[in-house]
């Protein structure tokens, strides 16, 4: 029930509890299978993260006794790389558990903001992982449930969450609640799916598969449905195209389908840093010496979903509003851009020592690869509209969009969640591409959350909608960029926490490019704010064909608020360079 999210969530809703025992509630964080996540205050006044459990599971005698277990032994994992739990109601309704609360991004969203990892973050990472499943096993727990949004980037280095917690979930007599599986598919061990026994060995094969799509940005047994996954997992061999040679061996052993035949957590230590015995206390140390960390991407622990951005309903470029209040179907991993860098280390690190050094040089990485650049100057334009003339082509209708003071509004209302406009098609035969598009936007009513933005690669086929979609938040606190892909449903490319340049004083300047590579094959994505680069992803999976540009308006949570933007100076202009 964990991922993460920026410094941007829910407001506390009415029936929300304000204080649980010593802890006060600020803010509330997402949803998950097993409850509800708060941001919360010690009363120390430090943040805490507070998981409340579900009424109708915490009813359950089994589960009840379950969680009581896995908490029990949660409390007593070192802090070696992961977020200790802190605190836990045990008894008396509603249940929960206090974790520690971590700062900085998944490794999820970073990949698929900046690309796979280079090879020094990524033995960095491979490294705090292992030495976090060493803590946890220590404890007498398995995690049952690792995956890339439960490892998350912090000032101190790679940190492990929600350990141990999800097996209060499972059956007495299976693997299963429900008739569901517990855990992400991609990253499910194959014993688990044969009904078999989970064991330390099964978190050795998520280690495995963590790793292997932090270095090449997707899992190593992915599939566009869930029994294809699973079909995978347990049959195909892993695909690790492109990981680092100095860690493909390692992560091969890791996934091999026998969980007798996979290393240990102390074997895979003792492989990565050259030695036969690696001490966890002393590895931990040594990282957290040498970690800084991806600096200014506060990132809270513990949510679900992408509460910034609640996934939108689906539009067609030949309606005018988006009504029919469909939600996009779940997406496979998400490309990112970048590719590799640095030198792969032959052999690896050699010695707890070297450790420090490999996190300074990831701390560099992650530097290299964050958004930077500004947009492109050598331009053709081939349409631009400053909005001044009501009859310039684009549509009205209503108080729902249309011209007004020299600008063109859009407005949301009761039926329409988000509403878009496209560049009239009568002006323009042919999109070009590469292409920058450019408007500047003024929000004058909506909440926090309301969204606004720019698409490109727009196409309707049949009423099924095709586009790439970016949007800001109106108070600046997130960016996002969603492809729809017909009947996939949609999937975001790239989410932020902030956005570099935003101005909260008035109009922001937006524009995004779209470029086609490699004869289709990839289609590099970037969105800029007031001149500061915000996104910068490459889509290789299966790359939208060129299309319609135009805007959007999306509402906010609060349904009974609605957003206004007015847009003026819209440009769209060919890259020559």
């Amino acid at each position: 029930m964990t991922t993460h999210a920026g410094e941007n969530g829910e407001a506390l809703r009415p029936d929300d509890p304000e204080r649980l025992g010593p802890y006060r509630l600020v803010g509330r964080l997402g949803r998950g299978g097993m409850g509800t996540v708060y941001l919360g205050e010690d009363s120390a006044g430090r943040r805490v993260a507070v998981k409340v459990i579900n009424r109708e599971l915490a009813g359950e005698g089994t589960f009840r006794e379950r969680f009581r277990r896995e908490v029990t032994a949660a409390r007593q994992v070192r802090r070696f790389c992961t977020a200790p739990v802190m605190d836990a109601e045990l008894d008396t309704d509603p249940l929960y558990v206090v974790t520690e609360y971590i700062e900085g991004p998944s490794l999820e969203s970073a990949v698929a903001e900046r690309g796979p990892l280079p090879g020094s973050d990524l033995e960095g990472l491979a490294v705090g992982v292992a030495t976090a499943l060493a803590a946890i096993h220590g404890a007498g727990i398995v995690h049952r449930d690792l995956k890339p949004a439960n490892v998350l980037l912090s000032s101190t280095g790679p940190r492990v969450i929600d350990f141990g917690i999800a097996r209060a979930l499972d059956a007495t007599d299976g693997p299963t609640r429900t008739g569901q599986f517990v855990g992400t598919p991609n990253y499910l061990p194959p014993e688990l799916l044969r009904g078999e026994q989970v064991t330390p060995a099964s978190d050795v094969f998520s280690w495995g598969c963590v790793v292997a799509y932090a270095g090449t940005g997707s899992a190593p047994f992915a599939g566009s449905t869930v029994p294809e996954i699973f079909y995978r997992v347990v049959h195909d061999e892993p695909k690790l195209d492109g990981l680092d040679p100095g860690l493909r061996d390692i992560v091969a052993a890791a996934l091999d389908k026998d969980p007798r035949n996979r290393p240990s957590v102390q074997d895979l230590l003792g492989r990565l840093v050259g030695n036969g015995k690696a001490d966890p206390a002393t590895l931990a140390e040594n990282v957290r010496a040498g970690w800084h960390g991806p600096a200014g991407d506060p990132t809270v622990q513990a949510r679900t979903g992408q509460a910034a951005f609640p996934p939108p309903t689906v539009a067609s470029p030949a309606d005018t509003t988006r009504r029919d209040g469909a939600a996009p179907a779940p997406g496979g991993p998400r490309p990112g851009s970048g590719g590799k860098a640095g030198l792969p280390l032959r052999p690896l690190i050699i010695g707890a020592a070297a450790v420090a050094a490999l996190a300074v040089l990831a701390v560099v990485g992650f530097t290299v690869l964050r958004p930077g650049g500004g947009p492109p100057e050598n331009l053709a334009t081939v349409f631009s509209d400053d909005f001044a003339n009501d009859e310039s082509g684009w549509q009205s209708f209503g108080d729902e969009y249309g011209y007004r003071d020299g600008k063109y509004f859009m407005r949301t209302d009761n039926y329409s969640e988000a509403v878009s406009r496209w560049v009239p098609k009568d002006d323009v035969k042919t999109f070009p591409d590469p292409i920058l598009a450019t408007v500047t936007a003024t929000v004058t009513e909506g909440s926090p959350d309301a969204r606004y933005g720019l698409l490109c690669r727009a196409n309707n086929d049949r009423n099924t909608i095709y586009q790439y979609l970016f949007l800001i938040r109106n108070d600046g606190k997130g960016a996002v960029l969603r492809k729809t892909n017909g009947a996939q449903g949609s999937k975001e490319l790239a989410v932020t926490d902030s956005v570099p340049g935003f101005s909260g004083d008035g109009g922001n300047k937006l524009q995004i490019g779209c470029a086609g590579q490699d004869g289709g094959k990839r289609v590099r994505l970037r969105l800029w704010v007031n001149g500061e680069q915000v996104i910068d992803v490459t889509d290789t999976d299966q790359p939208l064909d060129n299309g319609w540009v135009g805007m959007e308006v999306q509402r906010g949570g609060n349904k009974a608020q609605q957003v206004n933007a007015q847009f003026d100076d819209f440009d769209m202009s060919k890259v020559l360079d």
